[in-house]
């Protein structure tokens, strides 16, 4: 698997002849370090990658919950790639990459890795909290947690670096020539303060941190043990939790139709990560003021 780390570039102009005539200025194509000028991109993961409730929910199929703009959206359109398969699924876990899962529906589906090819140039993976049960434990802590469940969230966040990495090696296996990026977790509740949708004592609001950033340290350590990069969307999320009000990237406990799941990134957040990835990606500035607009002919239908 080749190591993405070329910053994106716009070929300089170029000059040809032929026939006796010059022909200058011509600008070739932009591309993306490594990446080819036609991009094969496939986005695996779980509830976080597909943005369940985000506007529009796509029917292939509607058991996973996918948004028509998650990140892998926004990031499909502002890379114009050549073809878009996002078999993200809400609820996956790791072993919904190498076998069949079953979503909300019950009507099964394809194992997410089945969507990978020799022809697959571009990958993202977003999984590994629903690993071990760490977000529904994590989520239950909002009514209070105990210090033995905190340490078993703990050790079960530790435990998920080995599965990443044994992922990421699986997806070099199907797609040799693929950049394969691992996207973290954006922060989901506040570290201090509180509000109306997690009101809980300082405490506990650090003890939910500490197992968040362990998940995403495992995240990191796999990615890296397997030979992929790490996109660390922390950072960026800080500030967006989801006590943030209007500047919230996370919605509050309440499922709200056409916006997000509970404790689920809205449109804000996805755009958000989107634009993470994208540096990441390319080592450029995702475009400003875009939403994500993948060819209607780029995208492959699950």
């Amino acid at each position: 698997m080749r190591r993405f780390a070329v910053p994106a570039v716009l070929l300089l102009t170029t000059t040809a002849c032929w026939s006796g005539d010059a022909a200058e200025g011509m600008l070739e194509p932009r591309t993306f370090g490594d990446l080819p000028a036609e991009i094969d991109y496939v986005a695996l993961g779980d509830s976080y990658s597909a943005g369940p409730l985000i506007t529009t929910i796509r029917s292939d199929p509607s058991g996973c919950v996918r948004s028509t703009d998650n990140y892998p959206a926004f990031l499909a359109g502002w890379l114009s790639v050549e073809t878009y398969t996002d078999v993200t699924c809400s609820a996956a876990d790791t072993d919904d990459l190498t076998s069949r899962q079953r979503p909300v529906d019950g009507k099964r589906v394809a194992p997410q890795l089945a969507a990978l090819s020799a022809e697959t140039d571009l990958v993202t993976l977003g999984i590994g909290g629903n690993d071990f049960g760490i977000f529904s434990s994590l989520l239950e802590c909002v009514d209070g947690c105990t210090a033995t469940r905190e340490q078993a969230l703990l050790r079960n966040a530790g435990r998920v670096e080995q599965r990443v990495a044994g992922a990421v090696r699986a997806i070099a296996k199907r797609a040799p020539d693929a950049e394969v990026f691992v996207v973290g977790y954006p922060q989901v509740l506040p570290e201090e303060k509180t509000c109306r949708a997690v009101p809980l004592p300082p405490a506990q609001l650090s003890a939910a941190a500490e197992v968040a950033a362990r998940l995403n340290a495992s995240l990191r350590a796999g990615a890296e043990a397997g030979g992929a990069a790490y996109v660390d969307v922390d950072p960026a999320s800080e500030g967006h939790d989801v006590c943030a009000g209007k500047a919230a990237w996370i919605n509050g406990p309440q499922m709200r139709l056409g916006i997000a799941a509970p404790f689920h990134p809205v449109l804000a957040g996805m755009r958000g990560v989107a634009a993470e990835v994208f540096a990441a990606v390319t080592g450029d500035h995702a475009p400003a003021g875009e939403r994500a607009t993948p060819p209607r002919d780029a995208i492959v239908r699950n």
